[in-house]
């Protein structure tokens, strides 16, 4: 990286470089590491998820829980990105899930993986979410007890209920998220037309 201090944006979420971190095709690149036992991964895979709909679409996304023992918080509903793929005109999303919700492992890092690790995260701590190059969080942008001991049902009720705690939290990083990739693409998407997202935009 050159020399740049990083720099807080919003949430747990840093700018950290100005050198964008471009796919072929000049696609941005969206990484994200964690592991399924995480109840933090779990929590965060919500928000990336939704936020990345705006960009493309999913498939083989499957439901899944954090671990049932042995962390701070358990079963939490999540999804799991191991098998997903997501297509987009703009975003080459990378997930890495090192392990499973029962502590097994599940999949190795390519050497891509780790010269993006080596640069922004050495200490490998999950969940780590990379935008561009330019964005990392390293942590969950809100706490998994909000939606510990939901179905996944649930969470999508809340995900739609103005009034919910849990869905306000997932929403803010939904958004969060959605900046981050407005501002890395240029703002080349319809999703960065309202003025929620513009006003995040600006903030960055």
């Amino acid at each position: 990286m050159s020399e740049f201090i990083p720099k807080k944006v919003f949430g747990k979420i840093m700018h950290v470089t100005d050198q964008p971190l471009k796919r072929p095709g000049g696609k941005s690149l969206v990484f994200f590491m964690g592991a399924g036992f995480c109840p933090f991964c779990a929590a965060e895979r919500w928000a990336i998820a939704e936020a990345l709909k705006n960009f493309g679409s999913w498939e083989g996304l499957v439901e899944d829980k954090s671990a049932g023992q042995d962390e701070k918080y358990l079963n939490v509903p999540t999804l799991n990105f191991a098998r997903a793929k997501f297509a987009s005109e703009h975003i080459e999303f990378v997930g890495k899930e090192t392990a499973d919700r029962n502590f097994e492992p599940l999949q190795e890092l390519d050497e891509k993986d780790y010269e993006i690790l080596d640069t922004f995260n050495p200490d490998q701590i999950i969940p780590f979410l990379l935008v561009d190059g330019q964005f990392m969080q390293v942590g969950a942008g809100y706490s998994p007890k909000l939606i510990e001991g939901m179905d996944h049902a649930k969470v999508r009720s809340e995900l739609e209920n103005l009034k919910s705690e849990a869905g306000k939290a997932l929403r803010e990083e939904i958004d969060n998220i959605t900046a981050l990739v407005c501002k890395s693409i240029g703002g080349k998407s319809p999703a960065c037309e309202s003025q929620k997202i513009k006003d995040l935009v600006a903030k960055i």
